[in-house]
């Protein structure tokens, strides 16, 4: 039986998928299986997964009616023999010692889940934000944790980490199927809010992908009413599940309250159609009022800015102009503090000042020193990152040709 399962669901990723079975299949660890899930892939993938397997006894194929990623997933946690599970998204890369790394903390810490740090890239790409959300400090959880949960890098990605398989399924921990975006803050919710504990490691273990611009994230981001009603879908699986594991009570509620006016309201803020964000508004009062009382509310929020932004929503009688235009700030200083609001005010107002003129000058002048080595050094980082994937598919040919069964 191997050690560890890696689940790689797989779509339409033909371009990247030998550069990512080539990482997983030169783990240094080698009690592993590679199990690939194609869910209904109308390109080469399927093809280029039936080679890896003929190449490699370790790769498993599941190939099955397109259904989305997280029945993908779903089927290779029951498929999944090993001790360990870890998911690896199709055009992503496992570093080297990811899976030695990972059995290792397994046997130094009683947990069911380690979390580990990884790398975006392209570099050009990244941002402040996915920098620090992909950076985990090295710490153990015993027990469950709200500070795990709502203060560590613990969320929102389940290919950042690794699970007992045993605690998988003792909990019928799986993905929401019929959710298309922000699934994977379901699983990571689901998943820490039963841990008996949680190891995280500062460790890069993982290489995530962030240029490209077909994928469901990138098309859904596109359309800001969109992304916000399939969060709140999102909010409906996480509230009932936090219920069903009895978190929602006391700090577990508050903080669970705060994460969903911050996961939601300033998208719903942002929105410059008064009928999309008045559908929005009643869609979250439903949410809020199915769940919870207004005591409620005002118990576990009490003392809390946000508590007013709350109740104002559980009272939503069709007053749009009460979450629009200027209440982006009253709401961002709620959320993250006066400090914040008043760098929210700045940023607008030199928008507003100064980026009609900024964009003026890019169309009618020469980009500066500083834009021109910008454009440099990400048109260098795509290209170096063109190259490692065909590299990939050459080996992959390489290999097929040396034993006798073609190419790819």
């Amino acid at each position: 039986m191997p050690r560890v399962s890696v689940v790689v669901p797989v779509y339409n990723v033909e371009t990247y998928l030998p550069q990512c079975i080539d990482s997983i299949r030169a783990q240094t660890l080698a009690d592993i299986e590679i199990i690939c899930v194609n869910d209904g892939s109308t390109d080469r993938s399927g093809k280029i997964l039936d080679l890896y397997a003929s190449l490699d006894e370790r790769v498993v194929v599941i190939s099955k009616e397109n259904n989305g990623v997280s029945s993908a997933r779903n089927d290779g946690i029951d498929r999944a023999r090993g001790d360990i599970i870890c998911f690896v998204d199709a055009d992503d890369v496992l570093m080297p010692k990811a899976c030695a790394t990972v059995v290792r903390a397994f046997e130094e810490h009683d947990v069911d889940v380690v979390k580990f740090s990884a790398t975006p890239f392209p570099a050009c790409c990244s941002n402040p934000w996915i920098d620090s959300t992909l950076t985990l400090s090295d710490k153990v959880f015993e027990g469950y944790s709200d500070q795990l949960v709502f203060e560590e890098h613990s969320r929102p990605f389940p290919w950042n980490g690794a699970y007992r398989a045993a605690f998988l399924r003792e909990h019928g921990i799986r993905f929401p199927e019929g959710i298309a975006l922000g699934e994977d803050q379901v699983f990571c919710f689901a998943a820490l809010a039963r841990a008996r504990g949680a190891a995280l490691l500062s460790d890069r273990l993982y290489r995530y992908r962030l240029s490209r611009t077909d994928s469901a994230m990138a098309a859904a981001a596109r359309d800001l009413a969109t992304r916000v009603e399939k969060h709140l879908t999102v909010v409906e699986a996480i509230l009932d599940d936090w219920a069903a594991a009895g978190r929602m009570q006391g700090e577990s509620a508050r903080r669970m309250l705060t994460f969903v006016m911050d996961f939601v309201m300033p998208n719903i803020c942002e929105l410059g159609d008064d009928g999309a964000r008045d559908r929005l508004l009643r869609h979250l009062q439903q949410i809020l009022a199915s769940r919870c009382s207004r005591e409620d509310v005002s118990s576990w929020l009490g003392g809390d800015r946000i508590c007013a932004w709350a109740l104002r929503v559980y009272d939503y009688s069709g007053d749009t102009t009460a979450f629009g235009g200027p209440a982006i700030y009253g709401l961002v200083g709620a959320l993250y503090g006066r400090r914040a609001e008043l760098g929210r005010r700045r940023a607008d107002l030199s928008e507003r000042l100064f980026g009609r003129l900024r964009r003026w000058r890019r169309r009618h002048f020469s980009p500066s020193a500083d834009e021109l080595l910008g454009a440099l050094d990400a048109q260098r980082s795509m290209v170096e990152e063109k190259q490692q994937v065909a590299a990939s598919l050459e080996l992959l040919q390489l290999e097929l040709a040396s034993r006798g069964d073609g190419k790819a």
